[in-house]
C-alpha cells in the first residue's frame, strides 16, 4: 500500500494501488505506464490490449517470445545481426 504524506507531515494517507488506477483518466494512465518504462519496473513493448488480436498477431507474439527468452541464446551471430538489422530499420 502506498503512503503519501500531508503537508504538515503528521497525517498520512493510504491508498491501494488498485484504488490509485481506476481513479486515473487515460492520459494519467499512459503517463504511469511511461514512467514505469521509464523505471524499469516493466519492459518497453508490452501487451496493452490483448483482447484485439488478430491470429498473425498472436503467432506473431509467440515467435517474439521465443527469441525473447533463452532462444536468442540459440542464435548464430548471423541471425542475431540479421534480427538487429531489422529492428533498427524499423
Amino acid at each position: 500500500m502506498a503512503i503519501f504524506y500531508t503537508n504538515d507531515m503528521d497525517h498520512t494517507i493510504d491508498i491501494d494501488p488498485d484504488e490509485f488506477v481506476s481513479s486515473c483518466d487515460s492520459n494519467e494512465i499512459r503517463e504511469l505506464i511511461d514512467i514505469l518504462v521509464e523505471d524499469r519496473h516493466i519492459p518497453e513493448f508490452i501487451d496493452i490490449a490483448p483482447h484485439k488480436k488478430n491470429l498473425f498477431d498472436e503467432e506473431w507474439d509467440e515467435i517474439m517470445g521465443k527469441i525473447r527468452g533463452l532462444g536468442r541464446l540459440r542464435l548464430t551471430n548471423e541471425e542475431e545481426e540479421t534480427i538487429r538489422k531489422i529492428a533498427n530499420r524499423l
